[in-house]
């Protein structure tokens, strides 16, 4: 795999499907691989003395005025802020229909899944054994699909048409044909049902699902439009705002995205910024979006755009360890290969005392079976001691990870049984050592 191809496999995949279309459009996306593009007028990455010129100019910005730590009174302020903004948004009609929603799209995902099998004619017969291998070769699954078919079988393990010993899967009973005229909700999910078996086997590529009728807007606009993503900019919002009413006299709040993506989080945040006082990093691991970003974000003179991949080392890519006072990183840990080297490499940009936002989803929905689940970057993750089955930790495992890694005052917003968490998203905020 070239660094092109590795750099966009790594990508959320949001982002990726993104990406793609932006480049060559959903055919040529299934088909030919293809570079990031790069503006007529952007120059040349600088490399040798310019760049380290550029990195020592860097580092000195962000050496002047930090933030001193947050200290328990700061802390407690930020902590009350979320709590009071999740619970006002936790009530929010739109958000509590969604949820609602949810067991009828768990319906839905578990009929396509059957109705596939159906098509792949595999479990017709009780007692029927089948493993993931076993299915790939005799069905013509594409082999990188193995993770998402593993789920499959997992589902209906749940709803009790298959059992499982190990890695065998045997038909209680013929897999049944299921009525599915009747799940049909709008035209985007009838499509869904119509060609999960032609994505399988490569026939149908899994975009064609992401972005319905060949439009991106749906993406663009999911992280500031829906319900869910709502809630959890908003709590995110006060939170900062929180710190930055806070911020002490001739401070300068130092603060960096990862994975910033289309901005959904970075929109609801920068507002709420002192221009005078607030050096802003918008980063991603794609200049694709990086450029996105200056484009977008033109009217902040505090941003400054640079490329970082939080899988690898920050110090040898330009960015001074210790130099970050607050890190936002929104529905992005998750596609990372490994959660353990990620935080520990989130830790080596945090000041002594330093917070780093978390917006993640924290429960895997069966409708994740299907499209999202299909795309490479979702099952980019290798710590299957931690993640065995899919990307996404829980609250409780954020936790564990976090503390476990050197953060300390883990603190969640999501209130057990609410519309958010029956969704499935939370925001966690955690302090790097130091301070208080």
């Amino acid at each position: 795999m070239n660094e092109i191809e590795d750099r966009r496999a790594r990508l959320s995949v949001e982002k990726r499907a993104l990406l793609e279309k932006r480049l060559k459009g959903l055919t040529a996306a299934a088909a030919t691989p293809v570079a990031e593009p790069r503006p007529a007028a952007e120059p040349k990455p600088e490399t040798g003395p310019a760049k380290a010129a550029a990195d020592a100019g860097f580092a000195s910005e962000l050496g002047a005025g930090a933030v001193p730590p947050v200290d328990r009174e700061i802390w407690r302020a930020m902590i009350e802020a979320g709590t009071q903004e999740a619970g006002r948004r936790a009530v929010a009609r739109d958000l509590v229909a969604d949820a609602a929603h949810e067991p009828k799209h768990d319906e839905q995902a578990a009929a396509f899944l059957s109705a596939t099998l159906c098509q792949l004619g595999v479990f017709q017969q009780a007692g029927e054994t089948r493993t993931i291998a076993g299915l790939v070769a005799g069905c013509r699954v594409l082999p990188k699909y193995e993770k998402a078919l593993r789920r499959w079988m997992v589902a209906l393990v749940e709803e009790g048409l298959l059992a499982q010993d190990g890695d065998t899967y045997t038909a209680r009973q013929p897999i049944p044909t299921p009525e599915l005229a009747a799940l049909m909700t709008d035209e985007h999910r009838a499509y869904y049902a119509k060609n999960l078996a032609a994505v399988l086997t490569g026939d149908t590529h899994p975009l064609e699902f992401y972005l319905p009728g060949g439009s991106s807007a749906s993406i663009e606009s999911s992280y500031t439009e829906t319900p869910i993503f709502r809630y959890c900019n908003g709590i995110s919002a006060a939170v900062v705002e929180a710190q930055a009413r806070n911020l002490p006299e001739g401070a300068r709040l130092r603060m960096l995205e990862i994975g910033a993506g289309t901005g959904g989080t970075t929109k609801s945040l920068l507002p709420l910024l002192p221009a005078d006082r607030t050096v802003f990093l918008f980063t991603d691991v794609s200049k694709f979006f990086t450029d996105l970003g200056r484009q977008r974000l033109g009217e902040y003179p505090f941003i400054r755009y640079r490329e970082l991949d939080v899988e690898l080392d920050p110090v040898p890519q330009g960015y001074p360890a210790g130099s970050f006072d607050w890190i936002v990183a929104a529905h992005v840990l998750h596609a990372t290969r490994n959660i353990e080297e990620t935080l520990r490499h989130i830790l080596r940009l945090l000041a002594p005392g330093g917070v780093l936002l978390l917006l993640e989803e924290t429960r895997f929905q069966r409708k994740y079976n299907f499209s999202m689940g299909f795309l490479p970057g979702f099952d980019h993750f290798e710590d299957y001691d931690r993640r065995p089955l899919h990307p996404l930790l829980s609250t409780a495992k954020w936790r564990e990870a976090l503390l476990t890694a050197g953060f300390v005052d883990f603190a969640t917003f999501t209130q057990p049984g609410s519309a958010a968490d029956v969704l499935g998203v939370d925001v966690m905020l955690v302090r790097a050592a130091g301070g208080f």
